[in-house]
């Protein structure tokens, strides 16, 4: 069995970052530790979502849903320190 060779650091000598995924809840499963990383040292994180979320919740008219899933992460992102997030609808 082959052993992987060992990852290489991300490189954080920069100063800004946008974040750009498809769904609200995205950056929370998939990158939310780092930015809080990010947003700690210093740096500026904003995050563009293609969607709202308009289909994420059974039961629920896909505008109430769009309000739901965008104020939630919009308070998502305030707990990691990203102040700046936009939806493209």
């Amino acid at each position: 069995m082959d052993i992987p060779a060992p990852l290489t650091p991300l490189d954080e000598d920069w100063e800004r970052a946008l974040c750009v995924v498809a769904h609200p809840d995205d950056m929370e499963f998939g990158g939310a530790a780092a930015v809080a990383r990010w947003t700690g040292q210093g740096k500026w994180v904003g995050y563009t979502m293609v969607t709202s979320g308009e289909a994420g919740i059974d039961g629920l008219d896909p505008e109430e849903s769009r309000r739901v899933r965008e104020a939630e992460h919009v308070e998502s992102a305030r707990i990691v320190g990203v102040g700046t997030v936009d939806f493209l609808g």
